[in-house]
């Protein structure tokens, strides 16, 4: 940011150097703020911090919530289907300890972790109890600050309020809320790097809501977005549904141009485009997708957090030179979510980019 300052030493006692292009009996030089100083420029004075998890940069700041017996009513299992899982519920002390385990897990790897509260308690949605409401990646930041989500499901609309207050009651500016007919649960779309990005047409995405979002992203930063598309189910439930609803379910970036996949959860053209843009694909095994492998979060490229049961697949990875920190999260599994799903990632350091 342009600084008129003249001062060679110590602290000045005029009370206007602070003001960029300040000029003694003149009216602000609006041209020169308009032409010369972006949002980004002010961002942490106005702020308080440099908001933004844009890409795989060393994450430096999330925000959790805790399960509670919200996610396991008996109402679930009255129609499984519906509720979009398999009708297995889960231990609910157990998956509190596995959760508050990646709580501590993130610590030790010196992440500042907010462990938030939604305002109300129970969380409630537009229709009646809020399942999935752990899911604290709905809550999406990039530089600058967050995208408010337009839920799909109708018993996680409203989660997008709890989200917002919360990421106020952090500090971090809002910078869009999708709305209108729009749907875009844009927290599952994945940072592939800091200037690239996946989004899914999906059920959890309409066309009007990819379209909302699309200029805010290009306006972070992101060079491309690529629009991937998924299958989905009409009546009955299938155990692929929880990977057609996200792309974090199918796509894990690792560095700058290498990824894990799962290849039957996306439209052949997004391989043919990630190909073309000279991405290195690795193929995350069938038989344990189920364990929510894909869904593990990059520390910091060629550094990430997955699923312990998930062997195979941490066999895989570090056989092409990536650190694997393992983490038993099998319970929390069981309510529909994994680590990448209820980890809001809040800041990162600059990373690597896809396009020089």
């Amino acid at each position: 940011m342009p600084n008129n300052s003249n001062s060679d030493s110590g602290k000045s006692t005029n009370p206007f150097e602070g003001f960029s292009f300040y000029e003694e009996g003149k009216v602000p030089q609006y041209h020169k703020y308009h032409a010369e100083v972006s949002y980004m420029d002010e961002l942490e004075r106005i702020w308080g911090k440099k908001w933004g998890a844009q890409g795989i940069g060393r994450l430096r700041e999330v925000a959790m919530v805790s399960p509670t017996e919200t996610e396991v009513l008996e109402l679930y299992e009255q129609n499984s289907s519906f509720f979009v899982f398999n009708g297995v519920t889960p231990n609910l002390v157990l998956m509190q300890e596995q959760h508050q385990g990646l709580v501590q897990l993130y610590e030790s790897l010196d992440i500042k972790v907010n462990q938030i509260r939604w305002a109300d308690d129970p969380p409630m949605s537009a229709y009646g109890p809020m399942k999935r409401s752990i899911s604290a990646a709905a809550g999406f930041v990039v530089n600058g600050g967050a995208i408010i989500p337009r839920e799909a499901t109708p018993y996680w609309r409203g989660r997008s309020k709890y989200v917002t207050k919360a990421l106020v009651d952090l500090g971090c500016p809002i910078l869009y809320t999708v709305h209108g007919y729009g749907v875009c649960e844009v927290g599952a779309g994945v940072r592939m790097s800091d200037d690239f990005f996946i989004l899914m047409l999906s059920t959890d995405c309409n066309r009007e809501g990819a379209e909302q979002v699309l200029p805010v992203l290009e306006r972070a930063g992101y060079k491309k977005i690529l629009l991937s598309h998924s299958p989905g189910p009409l009546g009955d439930y299938h155990e692929e549904v929880p990977g057609w609803m996200h792309a974090d379910m199918w796509i894990m970036p690792l560095d700058r141009k290498l990824a894990m996949i799962y290849p039957p959860w996306v439209n052949y053209q997004t391989i043919r485009d990630l190909h073309e843009l000279g991405y290195e694909l690795i193929e995350a095994p069938r038989e344990e997708v189920h364990l929510y492998g894909v869904n593990g979060i990059t520390i910091e490229p060629m550094k990430v957090i997955m699923n312990s049961s998930a062997g195979k697949t941490i066999k895989l990875l570090k056989s092409h030179g990536v650190e694997v920190i393992p983490h038993c999260y099998d319970e929390v599994h069981k309510y529909g979510g994994g680590i990448r799903c209820n980890t809001m990632q809040l800041i990162r350091d600059v990373g690597p980019c896809t396009f020089n």
